[in-house]
């Protein structure tokens, strides 16, 4: 799985890991990451066309309150995050091709201060925000993606059923039978697991 650009303009115009501790504004958006900046900004005017930097599911879509209009799309154990769009031209649980438009660039969302684009990837397996992401390799492969990976339930936040993992993996519950095929499990889809149960979780294809 290569990394491609996702917009035409390649120019970065923030790097991924800038230390914001000692800016006085943009210090509070990065708090969680120690201050550094979780992915890469492209500066580009209002309606840049965005493209799916690799195939994938689309797994979020959705208004967050730093992010704006925000686009998921997972392949594997990596989650490409497309945020301050202007709107969005994908859907849930849509199986997208590398260089799919996706939507189209804007200025939403509290750390959105002049319209840019932000891409950030995030490999899904680490247990932290600030463990998950990393600096994009474009025109390669990322050291860490794994076609498939293992997961340990966990309630202590949400409860976790075969639906709100197929929700969460695969932008829709509708496929949660894929899960439950996998690991061979005897549950139907709408009952709680049990903690530190371990799950493969299989690729969108």
């Amino acid at each position: 799985m290569i990394i491609k650009y996702p917009i035409a303009d390649r120019a970065i115009s923030q790097e991924f890991g800038r230390n914001a501790a000692q800016d006085l504004v943009y210090r509070k958006f990065y708090e969680l990451f120690d201050y550094k900046h979780c992915g890469v900004d492209f500066s580009v005017p209002v309606g840049t066309r965005v493209y799916a930097s690799f195939p994938g599911i689309v797994v979020r879509n959705e208004n967050h309150v730093g992010m704006g209009n925000v686009i998921g799309i997972r392949n594997g154990n990596i989650v490409a995050l497309y945020a301050h769009l202007d709107r969005s031209l994908a859907t849930l649980g849509d199986i997208v091709d590398e260089g799919t438009l996706i939507g189209v660039s804007g200025c939403t969302g509290e750390t959105c201060l002049t319209p840019h684009f932000h891409f950030e990837l995030r490999d899904i397996t680490k247990g932290s925000l600030k463990e998950m992401v990393f600096d994009p390799p474009f025109g390669q492969e990322p050291d860490c993606f794994r076609n498939i990976f293992v997961y340990f339930v966990n309630n202590k936040n949400t409860k976790k059923t075969l639906k709100s993992l197929s929700k969460l993996y695969f932008g829709t519950d509708e496929r949660w039978p894929l899960i439950k095929s996998v690991n061979t499990l005897d549950t139907d889809g709408a009952s709680l697991l049990e903690d530190d149960l371990k799950l493969i979780i299989p690729n969108y294809k």
